[in-house]
């Protein structure tokens, strides 16, 4: 199964198997997208394509980890590629990270009380919806430090190393730059 990479929507059978999205409109999306990706994340090689279970992989199709970076590529040459469905990014404790809020969109499509709170908190950082289109990636700097996952009702982990994250699209009122995170306790 391949998902368009801009959009959670199943490609059709029929699509040649270069094909990266579901339609014109999400093409465009992306492309706009990618203007909007910070500059600390775009000019790092960093970068990684993924297969349909998020699973990191090179360029060439190969399986890839987050702790060698041999098969890590500039954002360029990761979105140029037509392996697997989709780019990540490997944090490698570089000082960029992530605050991954899981479930943040409720089932009417609003943003959850706990998942508003943090955001005001990192107002003005970069923010993407996840590719499942429940959940956020809030990205900026971030210190070296082991990850955490907080599980309290919310649904929150924290990375800054030995994870990659599977890109999403903007967030409506994202920002265009990272700023220091604010970590919820």
């Amino acid at each position: 199964m391949r998902i368009c990479e801009n959009c959670p929507k199943r490609l059709p059978a029929w699509r040649r198997a270069g094909t990266r999205f579901c339609s014109g409109r999400c093409r465009v999306s992306s492309h706009r997208a990618g203007k909007k990706l910070p500059t600390d994340l775009r000019h790092r090689d960093n970068w990684v394509r993924h297969d349909e279970r998020k699973r990191p992989l090179g360029v060439c199709g190969q399986l890839a980890r987050v702790n060698e970076s041999r098969a890590w590529v500039s954002h360029q040459r990761a979105v140029a590629s037509t392996v697997g469905v989709g780019v990540g990014f490997v944090l490698d404790g570089s000082g960029i990270g992530v605050i991954d809020l899981d479930d943040a969109i409720t089932d009417d499509g609003n943003l959850a009380l706990w998942a508003a709170e943090i955001l005001a908190a990192n107002r003005g950082t970069y923010v993407e919806l996840s590719r499942s289109g429940r959940g956020l990636h809030i990205w900026g700097y971030l210190d070296h430090q082991p990850g955490r996952r907080i599980r309290d009702g919310r649904n929150i982990e924290i990375y800054s190393t030995g994870r990659y994250i599977a890109m999403g699209k903007p967030y409506r009122g994202s920002g265009s730059k990272l700023k220091p995170l604010r970590t919820p306790a």
